[in-house]
């Protein structure tokens, strides 16, 4: 019976679900469930899609019970089905004919990569398991959470299982996403494989939310590549996949199979994880920018006390700019972030500081991140030819690992620094000022004024009457107003060529109020004063 419903077009479990309802009556899910010792999940999946092909029928109240329908019906449906398809067949017969003799079709003479499109979810399957049962060596799969589910269901498990036990060299492999609601299926899957002491390999990958091409590898020979083109939870899809048989590309794939494998966690250490609440130890360096932005969201997203995080001068604008630490503001959690502060970049620490802490630290560090001391993000250096990144960090290559001992001894380190470190609110002008530059009097004669930057290694030097700076000549001034326009350094006063003005400040004024003064003014240059001298300079490029 099981192979008459084969050729009337149903999978191996949905056949298991006809045959125990023509049994045993109508019944709910959780009889069946029981019944055929298969996940609750599951067998409700397989109802429902047997109802929906009008193999099975459902009562309206709740629980629900399903009963199937006789099997003369199904067989005479079936015959309906195809009687259909062959009068459309024969209708267009000739024409497919004449068609087919006119393209003078040749066999070539020598081995070309071939490819074919698959529709249709059932199509796809069959095609799977067509090329598991014709495997010499071994089989690769990659699929989602849902994926493997469904593939079960069609019976690829049980023929990659019938496989191995005729062929004990047989190597099979399968990646997959484990999760909570595939958990029993994989512990199912391992058991089995176990007691029969066959060569199937599972391991799990995080997916995440990504679409992920699901694919499968035979001998390294062929390879069939599919993906759902709407929401995997969703029943009668309409899937879309590509075979295709060549040597280089099965080749190439399955290197790119190889490298996730090596980066994967074991089925069984996944499954405690998901039983016991405690994560499996990982550390991955994770290269493609995108799969690091979801592994990185996903555990932002579970924070549940506090992200501390040291970035660099530059990353403090990056982060305001994309928004990352609002988030766990609007969460009520305690966010960390030092760096080396400046005027470039002190005006978006000032707003990020409004939802949560940030501290100066006067060198840059590797810019790294811990989520609740379980977590360690470490991020490179985005290349210089890169002006801008799209996300707080610069994601390609980047290092993470749960590993407590080693997030442990960055915590320390990150909570040493952080103690060290200078509270933005205690920042006024004269802890971000430089030291005074070099001073000259307004009729200094230029050719003196070169003399002192030199001897002094200085690019810029003050001017000042009576002992009070009144502006500033640097390098550009003496390359645009005295050599481009040929004065003589030894005739020219240095008041003839200074930048005007320049801002004065007190030393206990806050940086803020510097800022606004230089913004309001277009001064790029403040002067600071204590007790009347003067005693550093404040410097800001124009925007």
């Amino acid at each position: 019976m099981i192979e008459v419903l084969y050729e009337l077009g149903l999978s191996r479990r949905e056949a298991d679900v006809y045959l125990a309802l023509s049994r045993r009556g109508s019944q709910g899910v959780n009889f069946v469930s029981k019944d055929l010792k298969m996940d609750r999940v599951q067998t409700y999946r397989i109802l429902k899609d047997l109802q929906e092909k009008g193999i099975l029928e459902a009562t309206v109240e709740t629980p629900t019970r399903f009963t199937a329908i006789s099997l003369e019906t199904l067989i005479d449906t079936y015959v309906k089905i195809k009687e259909s398809e062959l009068h459309g067949l024969e209708a267009k017969k000739n024409d497919i004919i004449t068609y087919w003799k006119s393209l003078s079709v040749k066999d070539a003479d020598y081995a070309i990569a071939k490819f074919r499109i698959i529709t249709e979810q059932k199509r796809i399957l069959m095609q799977i398991i067509s090329m598991v049962q014709g495997s010499e060596k071994e089989i690769l799969e990659l699929t989602t959470s849902t994926g493997i589910i469904q593939e079960d269901i069609a019976g690829v498990f049980d023929t990659m299982t019938d496989l191995a036990k005729k062929n004990p060299e047989m190597d099979v492999k399968i990646l997959t996403n484990i999760t909570k609601e595939n958990r029993r299926l994989i512990e199912q899957m391992i058991n089995a494989t176990a007691i029969l002491k066959l060569n199937i390999q599972l391991r799990h990958m995080d997916l995440g939310a990504r679409i992920y091409p699901r694919f499968i590898i035979r001998d390294e020979k062929e390879a069939v590549l599919y993906v759902s083109s709407r929401d995997e939870q969703s029943s009668g899809q309409e899937d879309t996949g590509l075979w295709i048989s060549s040597k280089m590309f099965a080749s190439t794939l399955k290197e790119s199979f190889m490298e996730m494998w090596s980066n994967a966690i074991e089925a069984d250490e996944r499954i405690d994880e998901l039983k016991t609440g405690n994560p499996v130890v990982e550390t991955v360096i994770v290269k493609d920018a995108q799969e690091a932005l979801g592994r990185f969201t996903r555990i932002l997203d579970m924070t549940e006390k506090e992200v501390t995080a040291i970035t660099s001068s530059e990353g403090i604008n990056s982060i305001l700019k994309n928004n990352f630490f609002q988030v766990l503001s609007e969460k009520g959690l305690k966010f960390r972030l030092m760096a080396p502060l400046d005027l470039h970049n002190l005006e978006a620490a000032y707003k990020l500081s409004e939802s949560g802490e940030i501290r100066h630290v006067p060198i840059s560090y590797l810019m790294m991140l811990t989520i609740d001391d379980r977590h360690l993000f470490m991020f490179k250096t985005p290349p210089s030819q890169i002006e801008t990144i799209e996300t707080a960090f610069y994601m390609e290559n980047m290092f993470y690992t749960n590993d407590p001992n080693y997030v442990g001894m960055v915590t320390e380190m990150l909570n040493d620094i952080w103690k060290r470190g200078l509270d933005i609110r205690e920042l006024t002008t004269g802890s971000g000022m430089k030291k005074p530059d070099v001073e000259v009097s307004d009729s200094e004669k230029i050719s003196i004024v070169i003399d002192d930057m030199l001897i002094k290694n200085v690019n810029s030097i003050i001017v000042t009457e009576n002992n009070n700076p009144i502006g500033i000549i640097d390098k550009n001034d003496i390359l645009r107003k005295v050599l481009k326009e040929q004065r003589d350094p030894e005739k020219t006063c240095a008041k003839e060529i200074m930048s005007l003005p320049i801002l004065k400040i007190e030393s206990t004024e806050p940086v803020t109020e510097a800022l606004k003064k230089m913004h309001g003014s277009k001064i790029d240059r403040v002067a600071v004063f204590k007790n009347g001298k003067l005693v550093g300079m404040l410097k800001q490029r124009l925007s």
